[in-house]
């Protein structure tokens, strides 16, 4: 739902994989069963802050350090900067641009995995 862009435009695949981080929530949680409207106000903080702080731009967790700017995403089999769990990374569904690249760390984040992608039909 969050890459849908009919419903909200301008969150990418990065944004999606980082705000599903802070939010503790599984990539693949229903939209509705996150709040939407908690999930419209982190997203705007995060990228006012992005787009308005120097050095801030895309930096998720704060630290504009090499390989410590986000949380989860492209940070497949290293250790999540929270807890320390390995992070995994579903790779995404050709032609199908709703199952995206997705990054997560199944400990922070817990609930349904890649299993509950929803395919398009073709």
């Amino acid at each position: 739902a969050l890459l849908d862009q009919t419903l909200v435009a301008g969150l990418g695949n990065l944004w999606v994989n980082e705000l599903s981080f802070l939010m503790g929530v599984s990539p693949w949680m229903r939209v509705g069963d996150v709040g939407l409207e908690r999930l419209v106000e982190r997203a705007a903080v995060a990228l006012r802050h992005s787009a308005t702080v120097a050095g801030a731009y895309q930096v998720t967790t704060g630290s504009s350090r090499r390989g410590e700017t986000h949380w989860v995403a492209g940070r497949a089999r290293r250790p999540c900067l929270r807890c320390g769990t390995v992070v995994r990374m579903a790779p995404e569904v050709p032609n199908d641009p709703d199952n995206r690249r997705t990054w997560w760390c199944p400990h922070c984040q817990p609930g349904p995995g890649p299993e509950a992608r929803v395919r398009r039909a073709a």
